[in-house]
Formats: C-alpha cells, sequence, structure tokens
C-alpha cells in the first residue's frame, strides 16, 4: 500500500522580458526541451485527456482513468490528489502541444529562408489547433466544458511568446535587425490576431497569415546562406583526416 503521495509540480508560468540586441555574431540555435510529463504519470495524465476529449470531463471518473490507464486507482491519487489535479496536467499537456509546434518547427526550419519558413510555422500553428478537415481540435471543447477557453488563451499566447523570445529571436537578431518596438507585447498580437483571423477567415491560406506576419514584425524576407560555422546544435562539424581514422 501507498503510504505517501508523489504530487506532479504545476507547470511554471513564463514571464515575458525585454529582448536584448547585444548578442555575439557567432550563435548557435538554442533547443528548447519538453516539458510534458513522461513515464507512469504522464500515461495517467494521456489517459484523462483521451476521456476528457471523447466523454467530457464532468463524465470523466478517478476510476475511469485508472481503467483507461490500466493501472490501479491508488496509483492515480499517487500522482495526482484529487480530480483537479488531474485536469490541470491536462491543460499543460494542451499547452505544451501550441508551444512545442513553434518548438519543434524553430528546430526542423532551414536557416536563413524566412518566406518559406514562415509560411511552414504557420502551418504548423495551424494544425496545432485544427483538424486537417478544418475542425477545432478536441482540446477546445474541453477547454469551453471548463470555462477556461479565454484563460487558456491567454496563458498559450505569454508561452508562446516567450518560446519565440528565448528559443528563435536571439538568433534572428544575431544575423537581421528587428525594426519594431514593443517587442514582446507585439509578437502576442500577431498571435492574438492568427487566431482569431483563423476562426474569423478559415479559408484564408498559410501564404496571406506569412503576409500579414512579415508585414506586422517588419520582417527581413531576404534569404540568407547559412553561416560558415554549425548553425544548428545537431549540425555535423567537419573532421579532419586524422579525426576520421
Amino acid at each position: 500500500m501507498l503510504d505517501e503521495g508523489v504530487v506532479v509540480p504545476a507547470r511554471k508560468s513564463v514571464s515575458i522580458s525585454e529582448f536584448t540586441s547585444d548578442l555575439p555574431h557567432h550563435v548557435t540555435r538554442q533547443v528548447r526541451q519538453s516539458v510534458r510529463l513522461s513515464g507512469t504519470a504522464g500515461d495517467i495524465m494521456q489517459a484523462a485527456r483521451e476521456l476528457f476529449e471523447t466523454e467530457g470531463v464532468a463524465a470523466t471518473s478517478m476510476a475511469a482513468i485508472a481503467r483507461k490507464a490500466g493501472v490501479a486507482r491508488s496509483l492515480v491519487y499517487y500522482y495526482f490528489p484529487n480530480k483537479q489535479a488531474v485536469i490541470d496536467a491536462v491543460l499543460d499537456d494542451f499547452l505544451e502541444d501550441i508551444v512545442e509546434s513553434v518548438s519543434t518547427w524553430n528546430e526542423l526550419r532551414a536557416f536563413g529562408d524566412t518566406p518559406s519558413e514562415l509560411k511552414k510555422c504557420v502551418a504548423a500553428f495551424r494544425r496545432t489547433l485544427y483538424t486537417s478537415s478544418g475542425q477545432p481540435r478536441p482540446m477546445f471543447a474541453v477547454l469551453e466544458e471548463l470555462g477556461m477557453r479565454d484563460q487558456f488563451a491567454t496563458r498559450a499566447v505569454r508561452e508562446s511568446v516567450a518560446c519565440i523570445q528565448n528559443y528563435i529571436v536571439s538568433e534572428y537578431m544575431a544575423y537581421r535587425t528587428i525594426d519594431i518596438q514593443l517587442i514582446p507585447e507585439t509578437f502576442g498580437l500577431v498571435l492574438f490576431g492568427i487566431v482569431g483571423m483563423m476562426k474569423a477567415k478559415p479559408d484564408i491560406t498559410d501564404e496571406e497569415l506569412a503576409t500579414l506576419i512579415a508585414q506586422t514584425l517588419r520582417l527581413d524576407m531576404t534569404v540568407m546562406a547559412p553561416p560558415p560555422w554549425p548553425e544548428h546544435p545537431d549540425a555535423p562539424t567537419l573532421q579532419t583526416e586524422a579525426q576520421m581514422r
């Protein structure tokens, strides 16, 4: 019998600070680490998420979550003291869907090709919010049931802006000039605008949204050649003949 529960810590909120432009020219792309729950706690959370999205939050009991996860109910309580803790973990996972879509795009993007990569970023963001048929992802029904859609949207934009600031803009500023003021606020405005435009005009294309973003952020759309050093942390380094032996 488990005497003492291991409570899964709540995800910490991310603060947004001002950007700095005094970065060295020699910049390596920053790779963000996922904060999704893993192991048994992650399995339980994923089981709860599936049930919330298909059956609803109110209709899902802790016993149902245990059955779905294939674990004893006592093990669910070992990681999550109550249903609210499970709900909070699922909301964190929804949030990670959105932030991870941005960070994954950043890790995979081609250096210097802003016109093409901006459209890919918009496409990745759209896939996170909508299915291929244009229907909202199931997480939105969960947020509506909880009455948290607006609150979640604010949190998602804040953490997405922090991700952009910490992992993307720093590299951009090493090679190009940012020609706007109130930078974090502007990025927040852009993200809220993208979500609103996708909802108001579902047929708007990724290229049109990319154009709106480029205009608002006054991005330099000149295609640049990669730098002579490994810009990506996973990029292969040149080896001498002696090292290859």
